[in-house]
């Protein structure tokens, strides 16, 4: 089945929860008047997004709320289970849940598969499984000669609700709506330009000085780039290249570093050797001197000894012997005694033997001792020197050593002064080019450039810089010229500019959105024409397909006769009076119909009973040909006789093979072609009490 439950939550007479389920093709609701079973068919159609109280017999949302006397609820529900494995909602679930709440404070919510969504969403799915609540998938109690009485484009509307085409309806009538804000649109833009074009064409004869101007600044600018170019590339290019320069300067770091490390070197040898060198010969020469000086006094003491006698005594001890010899003397003199006077004579001459005793041979001792010392130091000063000449050639040697290092030092320190005469050159060089750097970078700023902008000019334009100084000559003229007739044009109102700059691009994008809108519009203008090509022509096809059924069923139920559905189409023009796509085509469908064996020719001449028949046929007709997946019906077999509610079943049993049926009914006839039937009665309480009741139950419980 393709609607598988019903389930009521409070809803209008039934209290709590109720459960319907539609196992069958045909399941029939029966019950006494006022017991609520039309109520049933009231929840369905509220379920689906129903927004008129009178078509589900209320005057206010919450009369829809269960109250009696004893209870009152706070909340409504009505949720339909669909069984969609044949696909017919399209949506990828195999079953779907439609549900509708409603509570006192009069808030709707819609809930698809239990998630909350629009009441859009409802009924774009309801239009796509044909079940959509203005078509005649529900037919309320005494609304089956409705498809009679509304106007033909509300019939059209049902036929095509039931016939699946409510869906390119919703999408055409967006797309009107969608046309018509974009007419809405383009006539407000429309209005926005015509108001800025006026002050626009005066604010552009204002900017046009500006604008001569701004042409001559760019002229100017071109000029000047160029000829500062020039200026800067000369500067550069007189200067020593970088590279030259940092390997001038590391040449000459390295021969300071490489004198610093010789002299170093050098100081070390002088003060490490040749400064204890020098006193060590300073030393032995004092010494061979001294030695020297103690051989000469040693060669005059010889000489002097080999000269001449002497005296053993010297000296002192001599004197001493002396005056005793003359005491002996004088002492003799006064004796008187010749023997004492001979005594005393021989003991001053032995004292005067012992003074001149041993000359010779203590003389030649001493000779041999002064010869032995005079030749012990003339050993020493031999060997001092042999060593004097060793250390004087050792000093020699070194002392040219010293000198040809020193010569190296030398040469080191003129190549280093030649770098750094050239270093010095090129630092004179570099500021005297620093200070025309500074000179240009001061003019650069005056004429409102950056020196990194002509860094990248003479970078990217090198055939431009390359000029005589003629041309640069020339080039400064026509700079001077340039900067005399801005002056002459002066300064403009940045105002004015402001304004203009803001207008112009306004009014552009307001010419981007006419396009813009122009174009959606086209769009727009090409999807309602097929949308209604293929309403139409599916539409006729089916609507022949329903006139041979009307037909059928029309001459089966009268007996004869015939009728059939008249397409009228009229097109009533939009309110701008201008053809297009927003005048609105009067598409409508008439009822003609011809009743055997009478000259009736108009519904309005019909009878109650007729009617019914008319609409019957007509909605078996529409069913027969749509095949609607579920049709509710209220009560429509009423006004049938019994042969007529003999074939209002049969038509029954053979349209239930493709659309499921729940009929709500009081026909004995109708009942006996259903498979279930449930029974709604009305308790003491108030509330509608649902019950399954057998075939042979349901007269009486209708009654």
């Amino acid at each position: 089945m393709f609607l598988d439950s019903v389930i009521l939550k409070n809803f209008k007479s039934f209290s709590g929860k109720t459960v319907l389920d539609f196992p069958s093709k045909i399941t029939a609701i029966v019950g006494p008047n006022g017991s609520g079973k039309s109520n049933i068919a009231d929840a369905i159609r509220w379920a689906l997004g129903e927004q008129a109280f009178r078509n589900i017999r209320i005057e206010k949302g919450e009369d829809l709320i269960f109250a009696s006397q004893k209870e009152s609820s706070g909340f409504a529900e009505a949720e339909l289970i669909f069984n969609n494995q044949p696909k017919i909602f399209p949506l990828d679930f195999s079953e779907i849940s439609i549900l509708r709440r409603i509570d006192r404070e009069g808030n709707n919510n819609y809930f698809l598969n239990h998630k909350s969504c629009r009441l859009r969403d409802v009924i774009e799915a309801s239009a796509s499984a044909k079940i959509g609540v203005r078509g005649l998938s529900i037919v309320n109690q005494g609304a089956v000669e409705n498809v009679l009485r509304v106007s033909p484009e509300e019939r059209r509307i049902m036929l095509e609700e039931n016939l699946g085409l409510k869906g390119l309806e919703i999408k055409k009538e967006e797309a009107r709506r969608k046309l018509e804000e974009t007419f809405l649109n383009l006539d407000k833009t429309q209005t926005l330009l015509d108001e800025i074009i006026p002050h626009l064409r005066s604010l552009k004869r204002q900017v046009s000085r500006w604008e001569k101007r701004e042409k001559i600044k760019e002229e100017l600018i071109q000029l000047e780039t160029k000829y500062f170019g020039n200026i800067y590339h000369q500067i550069v290019s007189e200067r020593m290249g970088r590279a030259d320069f940092n390997r001038v300067k590391e040449k000459a770091a390295f021969l300071e570093k490489e004198i610093q490390e010789k002299e170093k070197n050098l100081g070390l040898l002088k003060n490490e050797n040749g400064y204890d060198l020098e006193k060590t010969i300073q030393d032995i020469t004092r010494e061979i001197i001294s030695l020297e000086e103690k051989k000469s006094s040693l060669l005059w003491e010889l000489g002097k000894k080999e000269g001449g006698g002497g005296l053993s005594l010297s000296g002192k001890l001599l004197e001493e012997k002396i005056i005793t010899i003359k005491s002996q003397l004088k002492s003799a003199l006064g004796l008187a005694n010749l023997d004492e006077i001979k005594e005393k004579i021989k003991a001053a001459v032995g004292e005067l033997d012992l003074i001149f005793s041993s000359k010779e041979e203590k003389q030649k001792e001493e000779l041999e001792e002064i010869k032995a010392k005079i030749k012990e130091i003339e050993e020493k000063i031999a060997v001092k020197k042999n060593i004097l000449k060793e250390s004087q050639e050792e000093l020699n040697k070194r002392n040219l050593d010293f000198h040809k290092r020193f010569q190296e030092i030398s040469a080191l320190r003129s190549e280093r002064e030649s770098y750094l005469r050239e270093i010095q050159k090129e630092e004179l060089t570099f500021e005297k080019h620093r200070l025309r750097l500074e000179d240009l970078q001061r003019r650069l700023e005056e004429a409102g450039y950056n020196l990194s902008k002509i860094e990248s000019f003479c970078k990217g334009n090198i055939n431009d810089i390359l000029i005589s100084q003629n041309e640069l000559l020339l080039l400064e003229r026509q700079i001077l010229r340039l900067k005399r007739e801005i002056t002459e044009i002066g300064l403009v109102d940045e105002g004015i500019m402001v304004e203009y700059k803001e207008l112009t691009e306004r009014h552009e994008f307001l010419l981007s959105q006419t396009n813009d809108l122009k174009k959606g519009a086209e769009d727009l203008k090409t999807l309602i024409k097929e949308l209604s090509n293929q309403i139409e022509k599916t539409f006729n096809e089916s609507l022949l397909s329903i006139n041979r059924e009307f037909s059928r069923y029309f001459h089966l139920m009268f007996n004869g006769g015939s009728a059939k559905l008249i397409e009228i189409k009229k097109t009533i023009e939009a309110e701008n009076g201008v053809n297009g796509p927003l005048d609105r085509e009067y598409w409508g469908v008439e009822i003609k119909v011809d009743i055997p064996k009478t000259k009736l020719k108009n519904l309005e001449m019909l009878s109650g009973g007729e009617k019914s028949l008319v609409a019957i046929c007509l909605i078996f007709s529409i069913v027969n040909q749509a095949s609607p997946p579920l049709l509710v019906v209220d009560e429509i077999d009423a006004a049938l006789d019994e042969e007529n509610s003999r074939r209002f079943g049969e038509i029954l049993k053979e349209l239930s093979k493709t659309t499921q049926f729940i009929i709500i009914t009081h026909n004995r006839i109708t009942m006996a072609i259903v498979e279930v039937i449930y029974g709604v009665t009305l308790s003491a309480n108030g509330n509608s009490q649902l019950l399954s009741i057998k075939f042979e139950e349901a007269e009486t419980f209708a009654k």
